[in-house]
């Protein structure tokens, strides 16, 4: 199962990891990850103040991707 994927724009702000009631967002050094323990409730995607946080892993690639390209192209 797929779970929701945080992406590259995350500030780590906090929010997502505060709002969690499975206490399944992950602290690391500079980033959040979400752990198998999410039961997909959602909560994190919609308080997330930066819409850092996609459904799923390949959506959130695909996101991120998109960004670039368009970065890219701006240049």
């Amino acid at each position: 199962m797929a779970h929701p994927y945080i992406m590259e724009q995350c500030l780590i702000c906090g929010t997502c990891w505060d709002i969690c009631p499975m206490d399944a967002v992950v602290e690391f050094k500079d980033y959040y990850q979400i752990t198998d323990r999410c039961d997909d409730c959602g909560k994190c995607i919609r308080a997330c103040p930066n819409f850092a946080i996609a459904k799923d892993e390949t959506i959130g690639l695909r996101l991120e991707e998109h960004a670039r390209t368009r970065v890219e192209t701006d240049e």
